[in-house]
């Protein structure tokens, strides 16, 4: 695990129910918050990866459907006895626990049934894959419990044992028009047995030869000049982000590249919310066309 002296760790609830306005997360050295260096060398197989990755020309914004719900928790948050209903992995992360869970906390509708809770009192983060609540209930499939001033990798609440907060795109950023940090991406190509750390695992079915391991980090070429491009400022705000931080493939997904939002879970039902349309961003799965996807590069 990462260990850092200093980490800014600020939340501000902006409603009752919807998460928390953070700073940056994890340690200082974490993976996700080090900027990648102009020169850093490329992977050889590089040019077939990214292809690969690029080829709709899009890199599709996760915001609605499998946006990631994020709530703030404090000592006066409801606690649960959360099980995990998958059989065969171990001791459920969540055994021994009080998991705080906010009224009104929901996952999200996609399939995978996200959702993070962050209590900052207690420096945790909680995590759950395929959560449900039945009454007074909660029970998930899966989860983890990371630290807030952790290196942002451990458990299996994602297939790479990538934290689910790490490097998903908040409403606060979006609206600040500054992401400092790198990415979570997903994409259909992660690669079959293998992964590169940061990762410590994988669940890719992909054995062609343009594969992504999970782990993998891809950017934005840094020569690319932003200025040249007619971009709205949310997709300027992630164009910049791709080119100073990267993002981590983290995780199978169901296209060739998507990257993980925050979910605004007061936008109304069909919408994805004020903050992102007023940074430019159309819809949920927004591909983010404008962004010359095409120079994407994946790194050593």
């Amino acid at each position: 695990m990462i260990v850092a002296s200093t980490a800014v760790l600020v939340f501000r609830s902006e409603n009752p129910s919807n998460g928390a306005s953070l700073g940056k997360p994890f340690a200082t050295n974490s993976p996700w918050n080090t900027a990648i260096s102009w020169n850093a060398a490329l992977d050889p197989n590089s040019s077939a990866m990214s292809a690969y990755a690029s080829r709709n020309g899009r890199m599709y914004a996760s915001m609605g459907e499998f946006g990631i719900p994020i709530y703030a928790a404090d000592a006066q948050t409801p606690k649960y006895t959360v099980q995990c209903t998958q059989q065969g992995w171990g001791t459920c992360p969540f055994s021994g626990y009080q998991v705080p869970i906010p009224n009104g906390a929901k996952p999200h509708t996609g399939s995978d049934g996200a959702m993070v809770v962050v209590d900052q009192g207690a420096n945790r983060i909680y995590e759950f894959w395929r959560a449900n609540q039945s009454g007074s209930q909660w029970t998930t499939q899966w989860g983890a419990i990371n630290r807030l001033d952790g290196s942002g990798w451990g458990g299996a609440s994602t297939g790479s044992g990538a934290s689910r907060l790490a490097g998903v795109i908040r409403l606060a950023e979006i609206r600040n028009g500054v992401i400092p940090h790198a990415l979570a991406v997903q994409t259909d190509n992660i690669c079959a047995g293998i992964f590169r750390s940061p990762a410590i695992k994988t669940d890719g079915p992909s054995t062609r030869s343009d594969c992504i391991p999970e782990g993998a980090r891809l950017r934005l070429d840094p020569t690319l000049n932003l200025s040249t491009l007619n971009l709205a400022p949310g997709v300027r705000a992630v164009a910049k982000a791709m080119q100073q931080y990267g993002a981590y493939a983290m995780d199978v997904g169901g296209t060739s590249l998507s990257v993980a939002f925050e979910l605004d879970t007061q936008a109304p039902a069909g919408s994805i919310g004020q903050v992102y349309t007023s940074a430019g961003l159309r819809w949920d799965y927004d591909g983010m066309e404008s962004i010359p996807w095409k120079r994407l590069q994946v790194l050593r």
